[in-house]
């Protein structure tokens, strides 16, 4: 009886256990470059995303606090101090709101869209303890009159809780403010050498605040107002690894 050749037969055998191992060491390494490829592309996308994150957040904040901060107005000349408009600074330690946990600056401006019936709004900005940027606003509907600005309470004389302030930018880290006045001629402050006073002043008193001097070298009596103002805010991402943080140097119009 005709039988078929066994070589025949083995050459249509599948592929030895040592071929298998070769071919899956193969693919294993494409798989784990291609792997590594990807990962690598999808972090350095996560990360720009992140950082985007950041800048627009600063970005967006500074350029509020630059409207506002620069329209900070000063009148002094009532003959009853609690009707002055004020310009405050405070630094860590004596802060007035609760919860604050750095610098705070609080003034009187005209602000956009103000639903009240007093031109001057109460602003300011705090960072509080749960790294939230905080906003301090309070419009005068006319019902009281005249308006007493003050930081510490509300139009209707109640305490104020920092109940209606509102979340400016979160994921905040720091927040610093410096204080810069003219000074020995100089008609602007000099970004790279001002004359630098770290600011923590007692409301309406002259004596708490250095010496202004106009571009003509005449000696001015401090009117509360810097000549400008420097804001650093340091802001994190959401997993708190990266930080980054950004300063904007503003000048105030109503400074004399």
């Amino acid at each position: 009886m005709w039988r078929p050749d066994r070589r025949i037969r083995s050459k249509k055998a599948g592929l030895t256990l040592i071929e298998i191992l070769v071919v899956s060491v193969i693919f294993s390494i494409i798989v784990f470059a291609l792997f590594t490829v990807f990962k690598g592309g999808l972090d350095s996308w996560h990360k720009a995303e992140t950082l985007l994150d950041i800048y627009n957040s600063a970005r967006v904040t500074l350029d509020m606090m630059e409207r506002e901060v620069s329209s900070a107005f000063l009148y002094q000349e009532s003959n009853s101090t609690n009707y002055w408009t004020k310009f405050l600074g405070t630094t860590s330690g004596g802060q007035i709101k609760t919860n604050s946990i750095a610098d705070e600056i609080f003034f009187v401006a005209p602000v956009e869209d103000n639903p009240g019936k007093q031109d001057l709004c109460e602003v300011g900005y705090w960072l509080r303890n749960d790294k939230c940027l905080m906003r301090h606003y309070e419009y005068f509907d006319g019902s009281v009159m005249p308006v007493a600005y003050d930081f510490t309470a509300r139009a209707d004389g109640s305490a104020d809780t920092g109940a209606a302030d509102s979340i400016v930018a979160r994921n905040v880290a720091d927040f610093q403010v410096t204080y810069y006045y003219r000074h020995l001629g100089a008609p602007v402050p000099a970004t790279d050498a001002p004359a630098l006073h770290s600011w923590s002043s007692v409301l309406n008193n002259p004596g708490a605040r250095p010496e202004n001097y106009d571009s003509g070298e005449n000696a001015k009596n401090p009117d509360g107002l810097p000549d400008a103002v420097a804001v650093s805010i340091t802001v994190q991402s959401k997993d708190g690894l990266q930080s980054k943080t950004f300063t904007d140097f503003i000048r105030i119009v109503g400074a004399k």
